[in-house]
C-alpha cells in the first residue's frame, strides 16, 4: 500500500508537462547498422558521416538510408529553430505593443513652462 507518495516536479514546466529544451535534448537514434545518441545536431552529422564513409566505400543503398535519417533530424533541428524564431517575433510584438500603448506624458517640458 502506498501511503501519500508525492511525485517529483523536477523538470516540469508551469503546467506540469515534461518539455525540456529542444536544442539540447538527447536523442538515441537506431540506424540501419548501428545506434546513435546525441543532440539533434549531433546525430545529423553523424549520420552524414556514415553516408560519406558509405557512399565511398560503395554502398549506395545505405548511403541514401543514412541520408534519410540525417534528414529527418535535419527536419526536427528546422521545427525547433523555427518555433523559435515565432518566439522570439511574438515577444517582439509584445514589447511594441507595450511601447505603443503607454500613456504620452501630458506635462510639458519645464522650459517651455517657464516661458508660459
Amino acid at each position: 500500500m502506498r501511503h501519500n507518495v508525492k511525485r517529483s516536479s523536477r523538470n516540469r514546466g508551469p503546467n506540469g508537462n515534461n518539455k525540456k529544451n529542444a536544442r539540447t535534448r538527447v536523442y538515441e537514434s537506431n540506424g540501419p547498422e548501428t545506434k546513435i545518441r546525441g543532440t539533434a545536431y549531433q546525430v545529423t552529422e553523424k549520420y552524414e558521416l556514415l553516408a560519406k564513409d558509405a557512399e565511398t566505400s560503395g554502398n549506395t543503398v545505405l548511403a541514401e538510408n543514412y541520408r534519410q535519417h540525417a534528414e529527418h533530424y535535419q527536419r526536427v533541428i528546422n521545427s525547433f529553430e523555427a518555433e523559435a524564431a515565432a518566439a522570439v517575433a511574438q515577444k517582439e510584438e509584445d514589447i511594441s505593443i507595450d511601447v505603443s500603448s503607454a500613456p504620452i506624458n501630458a506635462q510639458q517640458p519645464q522650459s517651455e513652462m517657464a516661458m508660459a
